[in-house]
């Protein structure tokens, strides 16, 4: 890796970090108090801020998208589903397992699933069987997925060289989408986060191979499309939510500020050293969302009652939360990811051979 490729990573890492904290600081501070998962946390002044930590999600997509298109670029199809598998199963795997474990000794009814769901869950497709999630956060690995078998069949097909026009085609549906919603195509094709993942692929070709009028004008068309997919969600959720949701105002401010971090990150603009501060969060990124919700909430339930100190409880959750995190990126991803990987290409060369 070269130093600038390696100072934009590094960026995107911290990225990650900010998106996580996110998500975590709007499960912990705005979703969960408001369900009543999480008694005695809800405050008026912090909540109107936490609400929008949702939109970390968004900023988990953009990053995806480019880092993605980075790991596919001369890759074979095998190869890229070899480092996709080992980079996602081994940690859900035991994540899933250890939240659903929690969840039946707790017996609390409101998060539990069926065994049955719990199954569908670890192959990371329950949504394709119409099986539960065992945790809600679990929705954004679906859409990853998809958006993971798209670029494979980019690769399988040798389609990488027309590529922007996919992602023109892409944005187009996207577009269709954003004036009348359809549900195949949200299901198949995640129209409604395809501007997202537009606006990080660009990212990365124009970070690649420089900028073009092509990759300007998608840049342009996958950011306006991104904003304007939010500002709808977010008057899906003030719905939701009985009035009192986002701002939409508010939201495109953030959205227009996450993005363009992003672009300033991605395209080495702004740089940022090897630091902890830039390369733990790429680490403990997934395994601490992996854990983050359901397991939170059950773990705040046990230790408020000791406590009786809502916020002390929350700190002492998040720590837990990126503690357990640690212990499954050391003891499971560092020793089992490398030799899955390599396990599911050594199968490719045999049958090959």
């Amino acid at each position: 890796m070269t130093s600038d490729r390696a100072h934009r990573t590094y960026g995107i890492d911290l990225l990650r970090g900010v998106a996580c904290a996110a998500v975590l600081l709007f499960h912990y501070l705005s979703r969960g108090p408001r369900a009543g998962w999480m008694p005695g946390v809800l405050d008026s002044r912090i909540e109107p801020v936490a609400r929008y930590g949702y939109l970390g999600v968004h900023l988990f997509f953009m990053v995806s998208g480019y880092v993605i298109f980075m790991s596919a670029e001369g890759r074979s199809a095998r190869e890229f589903v070899a480092s996709r598998v080992a980079r996602l199963y081994p940690a859900l795997w035991v994540a899933c397992t250890l939240t659903m474990l929690l969840v039946v000794f707790s017996g609390d009814q409101r998060f539990l699933v069926s065994w049955s769901d719990y199954a569908w869950n670890l192959t990371l497709v329950p949504q394709y069987v119409g099986a539960r999630f065992v945790d809600g956060a679990y929705w954004s690995l679906a859409v990853e997925l998809q958006f993971y078998l798209m670029v494979w069949l980019v690769l399988r097909t040798s389609s990488m060289a027309r590529v922007e026009l996919l992602l023109w085609a892409w944005l187009c549906i996207a577009m269709a989408d954003a004036l009348r919603p359809m549900y195949p195509a949200e299901r198949w094709l995640i129209a409604n986060w395809a501007p997202l993942f537009s606006l990080g692929a660009v990212t990365y070709l124009a970070s690649s191979r420089g900028w073009t009028r092509q990759r300007a004008a998608l840049a342009a068309t996958a950011g306006a499309l991104a904003l304007w997919h939010s500002v709808k969600e977010a008057a899906h959720l003030a719905h939701e939510w009985n009035g009192d949701g986002p701002n939409p105002v508010v939201v495109a401010l953030l959205l227009c500020v996450a993005a363009a971090s992003f672009m300033l990150f991605g395209l080495g603009t702004l740089r940022v050293g090897r630091t902890a501060w830039a390369t733990v969060p790429g680490k403990l990124t997934y395994p601490v969302y992996l854990v983050h919700q359901v397991a939170g909430y059950l773990a705040y339930g046990w230790l408020v009652s000791e406590t009786h100190a809502p916020r002390t409880t929350v700190g002492i959750v998040i720590m837990l939360s990126v503690a357990v995190g640690w212990v499954i990126h050391r003891g499971i991803e560092q020793r089992f990811a490398p030799r899955l990987r390599r396990a599911i290409i050594g199968v490719g060369e045999r049958k090959s051979a």
